[in-house]
């Protein structure tokens, strides 16, 4: 927090501090960040039965880096060292490993580097840890330490103005460790309490964290990219351990994002994504992620803390499932945290009885998938429909996009890569619409992107302002889309995006997009677009890792074991055209905007383009996606369908017809004939 210097305000500030330091109560004992006196002995009982081989990897490694010399390689390794080094003496009693904590800590401190985020933590865990094992000049000078470490970084941030998403989330548990580690010691006292109370009012205010993270996230649900999204399963997480443990303020208590987030887990994460010391899970990637995969050992870590918190079955289930993959790898030093989080007496559930789609509410997002095998091998097809409401700075200008996989064969995807939104491939093409399969609307004197790229799509979210205080989600300048419609049954999923608010008002009208998931391999897509002059080219768009093979209306992508087949029924007449290879791979209007550290293998090398060859202002897009084994020569036959007030297909004994206008239709019965 920024020091105010008119007295007035400091006066009101200090008011407000007086106000909450009632709202929570610090207990007197020590250790009590994480855990408490009370849980030490079932932890120990862990380390001696079902959970020691986790233990004796974690105890061997601090064997083996006892001696390593200091400063320590990188600033990462301090908390990591002195948490690992801590957690052992509690287990087992033996003082050299306090002793090396104390070494560590004593090294940083008599070279003012305390100031270090990691050591900031780490630090702080080492003086609660280890408590009982300091003499009271030793818990003074390290606990200082530590109150002037987390007041360093409340006096270097903004905290009014900093972004409640990510950036305050994750730097929070660094003024909780401290404070709370060293609260009611004696020890700089007003200082810790300036920085427990800081921390509980940006938790627990009204207008910030829990608060603001609820109203866009409560389903659980994350809408800034998988990358993002460990700042609330990891960081965010930790620090509401910490509160649960250290006080009588439960965040988990106040919040339904935890509660949640198991449920979004399960539907985000799909297969296995290949054999190898680089494998990982698979995810979505809806917004700043850098690939197509899922930080495993995160996920893992929160799945396991939230089905002990919460006796969830099926989170429990989805921590082994990632672990009997032989995915999300613990680091050495970091197997406290299993001990710590894993209830080894819960017994594990299969999401199986779960519906195989399931809309997520508050970020706007349809999932769809027709089983549960995580596996390498897995060949269900999985797909995910955004159209989004709210968007922050890590989400994309990607308002209906679909995308599509089969097993770990990534059929319809997200193109480009995070360049930590500082790069001119992100500015023109990672975060832009051109980079999704949606549509593009091109009007050549479109003055919306400023200086960046006009590839004719949504509004950029960089030109968004950040949200930070709870209600900001729903004024009315945040509303960018919003599924208007959603159906699951045994047959079909039915969900209708609205994301006309997503453009340049001036140049749109409409744009909805009606999916029709046929289970379990068929979608159908309807698009209206009305725009306000015939003049502005539409474009539908859908990305793909290799080469399209166009034949006529059809277009074909194979990846790995899988085909994905694109049919086009509307627009006529129409021309499909695909964009890519070396030089090509993130092309807008003729421009490559490279990532500036290069392209990986699934960032994208392709798409296909369909445009209507005649001018008018409003044009339906009809498209049947069919996906298969890659051993299938072609699809099946698709029969369209038109009448005066519904257009359509057949296929496979399957019929799926959509108003033309939009409007509802009335109850009818079609008579449809076809041969065989």
């Amino acid at each position: 927090m920024k020091r105010l210097t008119m007295f007035t305000l400091l006066v009101v500030v200090l008011l407000s501090f007086a106000l909450t330091a009632s709202a929570y109560q610090v207990i007197s004992s020590h250790p009590r960040l994480y855990f408490t006196a009370a849980d030490l002995p079932a932890l120990r009982a862990k380390c001696s039965g079902p959970l020691a081989s986790d233990y004796q990897v974690m105890k061997s490694w601090c064997d083996d880096h006892m001696s390593d010399s200091l400063p320590l390689a990188s600033p990462e390794f301090y908390e990591s060292h002195l948490a690992a080094y801590s957690f052992v003496w509690l287990m087992s009693g033996d003082t050299s490993y306090a002793a090396r904590a104390k070494t560590i800590a004593n090294y940083v401190i008599s070279h003012g580097r305390q100031n270090m985020e990691q050591f900031t933590r780490g630090g702080s865990y080492f003086f609660d840890w280890c408590y009982d094992y300091l003499t009271p000049s030793e818990r003074q000078t390290i606990g200082a330490a530590m109150v002037a470490s987390g007041q360093y970084h409340l006096d270097t941030n903004n905290w009014d103005q900093m972004i409640n998403y990510h950036s305050k989330p994750r730097l929070l548990r660094t003024l909780t460790a401290s404070g709370l580690a060293v609260y009611g010691e004696g020890i700089a006292d007003a200082d810790a309490k300036e920085l427990c109370d800081v921390s509980y009012e940006h938790t627990f205010g009204a207008d910030h964290t829990l608060c603001a993270i609820d109203e866009i996230a409560g389903d659980g649900s994350y809408f800034e990219g998988d990358y993002t999204g460990t700042v609330l399963t990891t960081k965010y997480r930790e620090h509401c351990e910490m509160w649960a443990s250290a006080t009588d303020a439960d965040p988990f208590e106040v919040s339904g994002n935890f509660q949640n987030m198991p449920t979004y887990y399960l539907y985000e994460v799909f297969a296995k994504n290949g054999p190898g010391v680089t494998a990982s899970m698979s995810g979505s990637r809806q917004g700043d992620s850098h690939n197509h995969t899922m930080p495993a050992a995160s996920i893992r870590i929160a799945m396991y803390s939230l089905a002990k918190r919460y006796q969830d079955p099926r989170a429990q289930w989805l921590a082994e499932e990632i672990e009997a993959q032989g995915l999300g790898y613990i680091l050495s030093y970091d197997r406290w945290k299993i001990i710590v989080e894993k209830d080894t007496n819960l017994t594990a559930q299969s999401p199986a009885g779960l519906p195989d789609s399931w809309y997520f509410q508050t970020i706007g997002t349809v999932y769809m998938r027709s089983g549960w095998d995580y596996s390498e091998s897995s060949d269900d097809v999985y797909a995910v429909f955004r159209c989004e409401k709210y968007p922050p700075g890590h989400t994309h200008a990607h308002q209906n996009h679909l995308f599509i996989a089969r097993g770990n064969d990534l059929l319809a995807i997200d193109s480009g890569t995070y360049d930590f939104s500082v790069s001119s491939h992100h500015f023109n093409y990672f975060e832009r619409t051109i980079a999704h399969n949606t549509i593009t609307v091109y009007d050549p004197s479109e003055t919306t992107f400023g200086s960046h790229s006009n590839d004719g799509g949504q509004i950029p979210p960089s030109e968004h302002v950040h949200g930070v205080f709870c209600g900001d989600a729903s004024l009315p300048v945040r509303d960018r889309g919003h599924i208007v419609s959603y159906r699951n049954n045994d047959v079909f999923t039915y969900a209708i995006g609205d994301a006309t608010k997503a453009y340049a008002s001036y140049k749109l009208d409409l744009f909805t997009r009606d999916v029709v998931w046929v289970k379990p391999n068929t979608f159908v897509i309807l698009d209206r677009v009305h725009a306000t002059s015939a003049s502005y080219e539409k474009k539908w768009l859908l990305h793909s890792l290799n080469e399209p093979q166009i034949s006529g209306d059809t277009a074909v992508i194979q990846e790995g074991d899988s085909k994905l087949f694109v049919r086009t029924i509307m627009p006529s007449p129409f021309q499909m055209t695909k964009i890519g290879g070396a030089g090509h791979e993130f092309d807008v209007n003729g421009v490559n905007y490279a990532p500036s550290g290069g392209a990986d293998s699934d960032h994208g090398a392709w798409r296909i383009e369909v445009r209507p060859t005649t001018s008018a202002e409003e044009h339906l897009f009809l498209h049947v996606l069919y996906v298969a084994d890659a051993s299938m020569g072609s699809m099946p036959a698709v029969d369209p369908i038109t009448t005066d007030d519904v257009v359509g297909v057949e296929i496979e004994g399957n019929v799926v017809v959509f108003s033309r206008s939009g409007d509802p239709l009335d109850p009818v019965m079609y008579d449809y004939e076809y041969e065989r």
